[in-house]
């Protein structure tokens, strides 16, 4: 009986502590179980993004493949502002304003140099051509989202034209 009476008296003189340690063990439980619950949501909205990420990569490749020429410049987003040189170094096109109301931009390009179109407006879906000494560069605009716009650019060079002729 005596062994009770000191515990009874110990958890009566440390009452607080004991309290203090229920409620942070209850706590960290707690927080143990949320994370768990939320690193399984997280995980399953990294598999729903990579879903998503491959059916766009696919759907990205067989946009591209619409070019019968080379692609000098890949096809990606390109911010307003902002300017892309092609792989060659023969084509630099400079994003001057972008219009996602009207799905559109404005971009000045320089071939081999030269400038050869400068606040040209371009509709997505639509292209320009513009011609140098390498050949002529064929620029696709896909889409515009926000402020930047997605293109992308080949190169047919002059034999190819000259054979078409």
């Amino acid at each position: 009986m005596r062994d009770w009476a000191h515990i009874q008296r110990l958890i009566q003189d440390n009452i607080t502590l004991l309290v203090f340690l229920a409620v942070a063990f209850l706590m960290a439980s707690a927080w143990i179980i949320f994370e768990a619950m939320r690193s399984h949501s997280s995980r399953q909205e990294v598999f729903r993004l990579r879903r998503k990420l491959s059916a766009l990569e696919a759907q990205r490749s067989t946009l591209t493949q619409g070019f019968s020429d080379p692609i000098v410049l890949a096809r990606h987003w390109l911010p307003s502002g902002t300017a892309a040189t092609t792989s060659d170094g023969g084509c630099w096109l400079y994003l001057d304003k972008v219009f996602p109301d009207l799905r559109s931009v404005e971009l000045t390009v320089r071939v081999d140099g030269d400038v050869v179109l400068q606040n040209h407006t371009v509709r997505a879906g639509s292209g320009l051509e513009a011609s140098g000494k390498y050949g002529t560069y064929i620029l696709r605009l896909y889409a515009v989202e926000g402020a930047q716009a997605d293109l992308a650019i080949a190169l047919r060079n002059r034999h190819k034209e000259a054979e078409s002729q």
